[in-house]
């Protein structure tokens, strides 16, 4: 029996999970043409805001779109560009505990940093989920990901 009224939510719910657990999302090389886009990661400040919905839906327009096509789409999620906003965020809180930046080391610091990254670090990807974004989460990258980070250190 169909219901009266459509619960988008468990329908999204069902397929989504189905995807996941079938692994439709992920890429990997073949003889195919490659196409790829990379999140312009958003920072690990708590929640995607409007502009981050409509940035990551066009993207996943383009990434099914290309992957219809026959290309070898690989949609790679990412998160905190540059740790400026993050930073800021870990400041605010250390001031709210009385604490201030400049008297902390830099481990001190990054100490505090991690914590907020662990606390907040997923629910933007958590909330690109719920949106239905198609991203390879095997290919999920951090900023702060010791590979990453040697990239940017290494001379």
């Amino acid at each position: 029996m169909i219901p009266a009224q459509f619960n988008a939510k468990e329908v999204e719910q069902k397929w989504y999970a189905y995807w996941m657990k079938n692994d439709y999302f992920s890429s990997k090389p073949d003889h195919r043409t490659p196409y790829t886009i990379v999140i312009p990661p958003p920072n690990v400040t708590g929640v995607l805001h409007m502009g981050h919905m409509l940035n990551n839906t066009i993207q996943d327009v383009l990434i099914r779109r290309a992957r219809l096509k026959g290309f070898n789409a690989c949609w790679v999620p990412g998160t905190d560009h540059a740790s400026i906003a993050t930073e800021a965020k870990v400041v605010a809180k250390l001031k709210e505990e009385g604490i201030n930046k400049n008297d902390l080391t830099r481990e001190e610091f990054l100490k505090h940093a991690w914590e907020w990254t662990d606390k907040y670090g997923g629910t933007i990807l958590e909330q690109l989920k719920q949106l239905g974004c198609s991203c390879d989460w095997n290919r999920t990258k951090f900023t702060m990901d010791d590979d990453m980070s040697a990239s940017v250190i290494h001379s």
